[in-house]
């Protein structure tokens, strides 16, 4: 949670292009927000994460590509959630399975969103 970590990375302002050195399990008790003009890359690695997954609320010009997503209990617990007001956003080549709500959710006023 503290510096140079997944979840500092995501709620950092400036933009950045996030990849990872190691494959591995995250375990997140909590969602990660992301913040504006992220790029969430787990090319080359196998990165899983568990329990909450990403949160993108308010946000723009985000890329999540290759990452797997598991395992979500709880009401509203989802893998992906898009909320309000959240636009050019692509979901690339992810995993998703096995939570208890939705695999993704997008809500109100999001547009420009792809999922491929």
């Amino acid at each position: 949670d503290g510096c140079g970590s997944l979840r500092e990375a995501c709620r950092r302002k400036e933009p950045l292009w996030i990849v990872f050195e190691i494959s591995g399990i995250i375990n997140l008790s909590s969602y990660l927000r992301v913040s504006s003009y992220k790029t969430i890359d787990g090319r080359g690695q196998r990165i899983k994460l568990t329990g909450k997954g990403l949160q993108l609320k308010e946000c723009e010009h985000i890329i999540v590509c290759n990452l797997e997503f598991e395992g979500g209990r709880g009401p509203d617990v989802d893998g992906i959630q898009i909320k309000p007001n959240s636009r050019h956003i692509w979901i690339d080549r992810c995993s998703l399975c096995d939570y208890d709500d939705g695999l993704i959710d997008i809500t109100r006023a999001s547009t420009d969103i792809t999922i491929s």
